[in-house]
């Protein structure tokens, strides 16, 4: 416990009528309610070497009773153990097992890896469950007041002995607490369960990106951005229950651990749709790799940190009918649109089963796939002059979006709005929560190739040989640049480098702070036709119509894998472990990362 101010006089003489059992050592935290104090157990016999102190200025429930209700709350063996008590005129003394275990955050630094943080919330959810079952609010949830010894299950102190008292609420003890882990309506004077849920999700997304919550949130969107700094990949069923976790309103979070705690133990939203027919029809074995090529470099502005030759293993290839038009990859999570209209969500966690979304099913061509990043929606555009919102926990069409004008072309989600290029020019902005058309965007003269969003970015190519910058906020056009041509596009994660691959085989990165002159990243002699870049922007794979897919870094442009699969490759899916592509010959393979040697 760090930097406590070590106590008064005032508050020693407090103790007076304990000096014989207890000598106060610090004090470890003050608020108006009361404070919290280290102390060491005077008997040389004691159990207990040291205690905590929980001295409450204006106890609201007689000694008795609250030493009752404490003790049996501590039998949990992940909370600690109410040792003692006793009242004098300066209020009600509770001393608790001081727990010696360091805070998890120091036994191991975040980030964490995704798994790691599920399984903290498997841990922690039924401790919580618990203490509400008793009427009580912990109310400081934050890293420091979660230990961890080794191989020992995490233990949750600094229980705030608070009272739930209807709809305003009174602290029992207030020893200052964090601002950065407190709920809205905490911060509001009102403390309900769902503020220790909410707390619990800021310590989530704080271990997943090792930031603190502060910097997870923007003001200025009025949204969280920590999916856009979580480096590995996020299982959906965990960023679904995130989600639920951090919904600052209380009608929209989880009213309980117990239901936050069923949501986790999903082991994955796409095993609710049922049975269906085998995912693989063929499996292959892994092919000798082909040698490492350098093809370009980038010269000017780099992306990001360079890495070293890159291994992929082969997991799987197999066909489909028809040929698969677009790929989205959350998690373990794969989703596929084909050339006849058909979605299809796979588990690649499990067994590998296909589930196909039915109901209202689209007509064309899939022309894009999106997971909405925190709830149970796939989002799926076609040439059929339709965008679908379809909800995984069914596998049912939840609503149908009717594009302006003519068929979309491709699809971008940046909350809370939803982004559609279409073949008239056209790029429509949507208010995800209302349904509803908010801007048009009408400045391209042809058939808009691609868009990226990150933020308040979006970037747009079109067959009118335009690149296109633009402010979703603003709902403005920020710029425009004349291209040979573009086929395909990337956004980097800072929303500062515009990645454009052209018919002519060109991978360019263009700089929003400097659009005069790209720098060219590699040439190759087949168009490009897709372009996937890793979530920490280390990697960009490239697609093209030949077949051979290329896996780049952007810090040197040096190409690190060069990958020989099914003729033409028409999209692609990257998560900077697991690389999926489709081609024109109707196939889909999926590479595995097998040595992530980062420099």
């Amino acid at each position: 416990m760090d930097g406590p101010e070590p106590p008064s006089s005032a508050v020693s003489r407090e103790f007076d009528q304990a000096q014989d059992q207890y000598k106060m050592v610090k004090q470890l935290g003050q608020g108006q309610g009361g404070q919290t104090i280290l102390a060491r157990t005077v008997a040389s016999h004691a159990s207990h070497k040291f205690v905590v102190i929980k001295h409450l200025y204006d106890p609201q429930e007689s000694l008795d009773a609250l030493i009752q209700r404490l003790q049996t709350v501590g039998e949990h063996p992940q909370l600690p153990t109410l040792i003692d008590g006793w009242q004098t005129a300066a209020g009600q003394f509770l001393a608790f097992e001081f727990i010696a275990a360091p805070p998890i955050a120091q036994v191991d630094p975040p980030p964490w890896p995704p798994e790691q943080v599920q399984a903290l919330l498997l841990s922690l959810l039924p401790v919580l469950e618990h203490i509400h079952s008793f009427r009580l609010i912990h109310g400081d949830i934050r890293p420091t007041n979660i230990r961890q010894a080794s191989c020992q299950p995490p233990i949750l102190i600094d229980l705030r002995i608070t009272q739930r008292l209807g709809r305003r609420q009174q602290f029992l003890t207030a020893t200052g607490g964090d601002a950065a882990y407190a709920a809205p309506e905490q911060a509001l004077g009102e403390l309900v369960y769902a503020s220790d849920l909410y707390s619990l999700g800021l310590v989530a997304i704080h271990l997943l990106t090792g930031l603190t919550p502060f910097d997870l949130y923007s003001v200025a969107d009025n949204r969280w951005i920590w999916p856009d700094l979580v480096t590995e990949p996020l299982p959906q069923h965990l960023g679904i229950v995130l989600h639920g976790l951090l919904e600052r309103s209380l009608a929209r979070r989880y009213i309980s651990a117990a239901q936050a705690l069923a949501a986790l133990k999903k082991t994955s939203v796409a095993s609710l749709l049922g049975k269906a027919r085998s995912f693989l029809r063929s499996q292959t074995s892994l092919p000798p790799l082909p040698a490492q090529t350098e093809v370009g470099a980038l010269p000017a502005q780099r992306l990001e940190k360079s890495v070293t030759q890159l291994q992929w293993q082969l997991c799987y290839q197999f066909t489909t009918q028809g040929i698969t038009t677009a790929l989205a990859l959350q998690g373990r999570t794969l989703a596929l649109g084909t050339s006849s209209g058909a979605v299809f969500v796979c588990d690649l966690a499990t067994d590998q089963e296909i589930y196909t979304l039915s109901g209202s099913s689209h007509r064309d061509r899939i022309a894009a796939l999106a997971f909405h990043p925190y709830s149970p929606i796939l989002f799926s555009a076609s040439s059929d002059g339709t965008v679908k919102l379809w909800d995984l926990t069914i596998g049912q069409l939840k609503h149908t979006l009717r594009q302006p004008g003519w068929q979309p072309t491709d699809l971008a989600i940046a909350l809370p709005d939803l982004v559609v290029s279409d073949g008239t020019g056209h790029i429509t902005v949507w208010d995800l929560e209302q349904l509803t058309l908010r801007h048009t965007f009408s400045q391209h003269q042809d058939w808009v190739s691609a868009i990226a969003t990150h933020g308040d970015s979006l970037a747009s190519i079109s067959r009118d040989r335009t690149l296109r910058f633009w402010s979703l906020s603003a709902q403005g056009l920020l710029d425009t640049v004349p291209i040979s041509s573009g086929q395909a596009l990337a956004l980097h994660p800072n929303g500062r480098h515009i990645i454009v691959g052209s018919e002519q085989g060109q991978v360019e990165v263009w700089h929003v702070d400097n659009l005069a002159k790209p720098d060219q990243l590699c040439s190759m002699t087949d168009s490009i036709t897709a372009l996937a870049l890793s979530p920490d922007a280390r990697l960009l794979a490239v697609g093209t119509d030949g077949n051979v897919l290329r896996v780049y870094q952007g810090a040197s442009g040096q190409c690190v894998s060069e990958l020989t699969q099914g003729w033409g490759v028409v999209a692609i899916a990257f998560d900077g472990q697991m690389l999926i592509s489709s081609s024109q010959d109707e196939t889909v393979t999926i590479w595995q990362q097998q040595d992530d040697s980062v420099t």
